[in-house]
């Protein structure tokens, strides 16, 4: 194989892994991990490491597998692009169906052993609880387009999501370290984001609204309609930054850092008012990358904000 088959082969692969969304799993576990650190004084960096490679292959298997699963709809999007529909890379040829089940198997290998690697590196955290926390992710990430599950053809995608992105991914970061989930920061620091990451999930289905309803793919936007569903991630997003000026007001986060959490609410303005010019047009079949990349960016400050005051103070 020439050089440059070699590069275009490597090239597809990362399209088809789809690494602009793995950079805020990792800001949600390490939340969940410096918070362990400041609650209980516990942090390992080998377990961290070790349970983060566990994490980041659970989130490329279920990629993969949405790759796989989601070909009925991808092959038939118009409005595909670099936030909605698939890579493409199934569909174009540059990467064969059997190539794609040949990686699946080879990442859930890798899940086992890197699981294995964790269970022995965490010796004061409970073995069990380890294995059943992992294997919940692997049955939230591929559940979401494996069948029967199909989380994402029965309505339940964008929960799903929400869920996995925001709670599981910050507990995981802390209970790894702790063996515990009994600190109520944790869980208090995944709710802005849990709702910060509606809006995204929620508007990533509205281009692909035509091509899921065809397949019988019941995303929020086919369920309810798109103009409902735009409507729905404004109030999301709005419900985001009231909870994340709470994480203030309760004084869960403080100080200057802490303050910096009011950006969401000029950023939260300016998101809904490119939603609300989608849904005066009422031109929905078409890329939104623009608003896109407004929804994923908002996530962020949900993210950083807690995560560079946990590490600050």
């Amino acid at each position: 194989m020439s050089f440059e088959r070699v590069r275009e082969k490597f090239i597809a692969w990362l399209k088809l892994a789809r690494l602009q969304f793995y950079p805020m799993a990792l800001i949600s576990y390490t939340i969940g991990a410096v918070a362990a650190n400041k609650i209980e004084h516990e942090f390992n960096l080998s377990v961290h490491l070790i349970g983060y490679i566990c994490i980041f292959l659970i989130e490329l298997c279920t990629v993969f597998c949405n790759e796989y699963f989601d070909f009925p709809t991808d092959s038939i999007n118009k409005n595909a692009g670099i936030f909605t529909g698939g890579s493409g890379m199934l569909f174009a040829g540059r990467i064969k169906s059997n190539e794609i089940k040949t990686a699946i198997l080879i990442i859930l290998c890798l899940i086992f052993i890197f699981g294995y690697l964790l269970l022995q590196a965490s010796k004061d955290v409970s073995g069990l609880s380890i294995a059943v926390i992992l294997l919940t992710g692997l049955f939230l990430g591929l559940g979401y387009t494996i069948p029967p599950l199909k989380f994402s053809y029965r309505g339940l995608g964008e929960i799903i999501v929400a869920v996995t992105f925001s709670p599981y991914l910050i507990l995981c970061g802390y209970f790894f370290q702790t063996n515990n989930l009994n600190s109520s920061l944790p869980w208090l620091m995944s709710i802005p984001l849990f709702f910060a990451i509606l809006p995204a999930i929620i508007l990533a289905g509205i281009p692909d609204h035509q091509s899921d309803r065809t397949v019988l793919k019941k995303t929020l936007s086919v369920v309810i309609g798109q103009k409902a569903a735009a409507t729905a991630s404004i109030c999301f997003a709005l419900l985001a930054a009231i909870a994340g000026v709470s994480l203030w007001y309760l004084k869960i986060i403080s100080g200057t850092i802490g303050i910096t959490i009011f950006i969401v609410i000029p950023h939260a303005i300016i998101l809904g008012l490119a939603v609300y010019k989608l849904i005066k047009s009422d031109n929905y079949n078409r890329k939104i990358n623009k608003i896109m990349m407004l929804a994923l960016t908002y996530i962020l400050w949900f993210g950083l904000v807690p995560l560079i005051y946990l590490i600050w103070v």
